[in-house]
């Protein structure tokens, strides 16, 4: 597929960690981006984080993404769609209205508003590989997750969850995989004229652009982070680059991909144990409590990926500089 370097990429969620980083390697190859942002006030902190860029930026402000229509207005021009905004874990404590609703009736007004913009070619919808595995699999001793999910992943609106960041996390999951099936069902039944591509990236870790302080760590980065302080950390070993999440999305416009596709991103295979090993003897000051050995885990199978989208996977210890040096720096 050819595309030009002037083409304009919308693009929702840049004020977050993936995000911000979707939008700079739009931006340094050369395409035009128009970002959506819910409040006036994000778009000054957004001028500031791209200021190299500014002339290429278009901003827009969408408060509602949830209502109907709420993109149609925004979408003039536009080639290219990039639709990464989503709850986020924590941020509340109602799974229907906090979690639910805002993920799957953000992503299909985001599809409709697509549908409706004639100049739309393709949709780069950005899910996560939670979306393709059962509530509760985080914490298996075993099992390969890929793009083809092998049990029933229903899930009850008015389903119970437990309380504390177990809760917040497996709300999370649950409104990835309502999405993600909000976004099939949207293909299948309206078969939009424009290419629809999801991305599912296992863990997201890397240099953050919207960390400010030492405290401001967030995220993936965060669980690391606190990992690093316990003598048994609390997710999997399965991790991928931010950078590599990014450059997923700019693969997908080079590429000529069928409509529906989906790609699992993780980098490549490791364990705790690992990464105990290497923060020992690189980051002796970070005085790391992690004691193995460590249970097996589950493992996610990115093969496709790597072979259609032509990935060399960033590595682990990539991954644990960019964060700790990172983290570091705020603390000297």
């Amino acid at each position: 597929m050819t595309t030009s370097p002037a083409d304009l990429i919308f693009i929702t969620g840049s004020t977050g960690f993936i995000g911000s980083q979707v939008t700079v390697l739009a931006l340094e190859a050369g395409y035009r981006v128009r970002l959506s942002v819910r409040k006036e006030q994000q778009i000054q902190k957004l001028k500031q984080l791209f200021h190299q860029f500014v002339s290429n930026i278009d901003f827009v402000v969408v408060p509602d993404i949830m209502s109907f229509g709420a993109f149609d207005s925004v979408l003039d021009g536009v080639r290219y769609v990039f639709h990464l905004a989503s709850p986020m874990p924590g941020k509340g404590a109602d799974f229907r209205s906090e979690y639910a609703e805002p993920a799957v009736k953000g992503t299909e007004t985001m599809l409709s508003s697509a549908d409706r913009a004639n100049s739309v070619e393709k949709v780069v919808i950005m899910s996560s590989v939670l979306a393709l595995m059962p509530l509760g699999a985080l914490g298996a001793k075993e099992g390969i997750f890929n793009e083809s999910p092998k049990t029933d992943l229903s899930i009850d609106l008015d389903m119970e969850f437990p309380g504390g960041p177990e809760g917040s996390g497996a709300m999370y999951q649950a409104s990835k995989i309502l999405a993600h099936q909000a976004t099939h069902a949207f293909n299948k039944t309206h078969k939009p004229h424009y290419t629809l591509v999801t991305l599912h990236p296992s863990f997201v870790l890397g240099r953050s652009l919207v960390q400010h302080s030492a405290e401001d760590i967030d995220g993936i980065n965060a669980f690391l982070w606190q990992s690093l302080q316990l003598e048994t950390p609390f997710f999997p070993p399965a991790w991928v680059h931010v950078k590599d999440v990014a450059e997923a999305h700019l693969k997908i416009l080079e590429l000529d991909i069928a409509s529906g596709e989906e790609f699992v991103l993780s980098g490549h295979p490791f364990t705790w144990d690992d990464v105990a090993t290497f923060v020992r003897e690189k980051y002796p000051e970070v005085n790391t409590k992690l004691q193995g050995p460590f249970d097996p885990s589950i493992t996610v199978d990115s093969s496709k990926a790597q072979k259609t989208l032509g990935f060399k996977w960033r590595t682990m210890e990539d991954m644990l500089v960019d964060v700790i040096e990172q983290q570091l720096s705020f603390t000297s």
